[in-house]
């Protein structure tokens, strides 16, 4: 259950990567990059929602219980809730250092 918690919050954090890779190349074309992908605008939209979609696939199939059966349940259910519990953790964090700020 560790290693499931630890791969759902992992591959949580890299779903805002893709948007934020698209919308850098929207706002910002011509800063020199080390790396630039090419392609047209609906193209970078595909290597943007494909990979995103992937990662959220696997996210329901590794955190959400899908059957509800006692074993299914006793397996995945807390890894959602362990999931819940950190990302609200996390946000807390967030909000109270932007307080004191």
């Amino acid at each position: 259950a560790f290693f499931s918690l630890n791969l759902v919050l992992f591959l949580l954090s890299y779903i805002p990567v893709f948007p934020a890779f698209y919308k850098l190349r929207k706002i910002d074309p011509e800063t020199p990059r080390p790396f630039k992908v090419s392609g047209s605008d609906g193209i970078l939209k595909v290597y943007m929602a494909l990979p995103m979609i992937i990662i959220i696939i696997s996210l329901i199939f590794t955190a959400i219980p899908l059957q509800y059966d006692k074993a299914s349940l006793t397996e995945q259910l807390p890894i959602t809730i362990g999931a819940i519990i950190f990302i609200v953790i996390g946000e807390l964090i967030i909000k109270f250092k932007k307080i004191k700020k």
